[in-house]
């Protein structure tokens, strides 16, 4: 049987209702852009030995998790580099996103990190659980009550962390020593200092070790910590970046790190909360599509403070089915426009969102799946652009 002017798949209507340009199911094909159907071009396996669960192509490398070890892998698949081994990574799908600064981060829900294919960082510094035990001895400080906080600073890159605060201490006798500090491997540890009876510290001097002291003046303490309500990046699942910042999903919220530090959450106030746990995020120009186990919704607005909250009444967005892609190639010829752009299964159905919150149904009635999660990327093959979706 030939098809010379195809017209897609149609598994709603019961196949006595088909037109003769339609089909119920096709397997390993291309559609043209005239209709036309080719057979799919194969591949090839460079390593059967390697199972992978995972992947995310960067410029440089692919990162593919494979059992309990995420690995870098060259672009031509001969040189594999182990990056980290956990074995969350064996039991729990993870998510990357490619932040500004060419580094990659990952998560799955257990385990966050960074990473430029070479070397692995935490997403974020830590907060250090304890803050140590201080003593009062002789210095030049005012006599009064005094809190001190610290915070982690990563030696590798300087990055700063966020604060712990300790209980009012009274230093009679004008200095401080800290003892039992919490020392981090590849972290120093930066100490800040209130003034006599003040609540806003400010920075008193850095050590490697678990012990410091100040006997200084309280004129000398200036600079305030800028980092002291502020987290690393939450245990989440599904990631993106938009506008300088860092996205990521945890349970029914989504969280955005600071403007332009993607390793820095203020996990008390930039974020969104949804009425089930988020499927999806894809980001377009000015907003946010977010999918949910009930619904679609579009975040509209530039500010993620000031985000408008849209739903769409679609029905819920599958796990994994959100992917990116070009505007002008997605349900061309009706009146789309450009930029960005991006595709999900809400519903059952195959749909596409644009910048301004424009919501296209791709499939109309013609198709429908009940897959529940599935592995989704979008890809132009000679010219044909490709939303594919393997059910998981």
């Amino acid at each position: 049987m030939k098809f010379t002017n195809f017209t897609g798949i149609n598994n709603v209507q019961p196949s006595e209702r088909l037109g003769e340009s339609d089909l119920a199911q096709a397997v390993n094909v291309d559609v043209g852009l005239s209709g036309e159907i080719a057979r799919r071009q194969g591949f090839t396996t460079l390593d059967s030995a390697m199972p992978v669960a995972w992947l995310h192509e960067r410029k440089d490398c692919t990162l593919a998790v494979s059992g309990q070890d995420l690995l870098a892998v060259s672009l031509d698949g001969l040189t594999k580099t182990t990056l980290i081994t956990d074995s969350s990574l064996a039991t729990s799908r993870t998510w990357f996103t490619d932040l500004p600064d060419g580094r990659t981060a990952f998560a799955n829900g257990v385990l966050t990190g960074i990473t430029d294919g070479v070397t692995v960082t935490g997403w974020g510094v830590p907060v250090p659980a304890t803050v140590g035990t201080a003593t009062s001895v002789a210095g030049q400080l005012n006599p009064g009550a005094y809190q001190w906080q610290i915070t982690y600073v990563r030696t590798s890159d300087g990055l700063e962390g966020g604060a712990a605060f300790s209980n009012p201490v009274n230093l009679p006798d004008g200095g401080i020593l800290l003892t039992g500090l919490p020392v981090l491997a590849g972290h120093r540890i930066n100490v800040y200092l209130t003034g006599a009876n003040g609540d806003k510290a400010f920075y008193a001097g850095t050590t490697l070790t678990g012990s410091f002291s100040y006997l200084g003046k309280n004129d000398a303490l200036t600079l305030p910590c800028h980092t002291e309500h502020l987290s690393p990046a939450p245990k989440g699942t599904i990631c993106a970046t938009w506008r300088g910042r860092a996205l990521l999903a945890e349970g029914n919220v989504l969280h955005a790190s600071r403007p332009h530090q993607p390793e820095l959450f203020d996990l008390k106030r930039d974020f969104k909360q949804f009425t089930a746990p988020i499927t999806m995020v894809q980001p377009v120009d000015d907003g946010i599509w977010v999918g949910t186990e009930k619904e679609l919704a579009f975040l509209a607005g530039t500010q993620f403070d000031a985000l408008t909250f849209t739903p769409r009444d679609v029905g819920p967005v599958v796990l994994g089915s959100g992917v990116s892609a070009p505007g002008e190639y997605v349900a061309q010829g009706q009146g789309t426009g450009q930029g960005a752009a991006m595709l999900c299964i809400a519903g059952g159905r195959i749909v596409s969102g644009f910048n301004g919150g424009l919501l296209l149904n791709v499939t109309r009635e013609r198709y429908q799946t009940d897959a529940t999660e599935v592995c989704a990327t979008f890809r132009i093959t000679s010219g044909v652009p490709q939303y594919l979706a393997v059910p998981r």
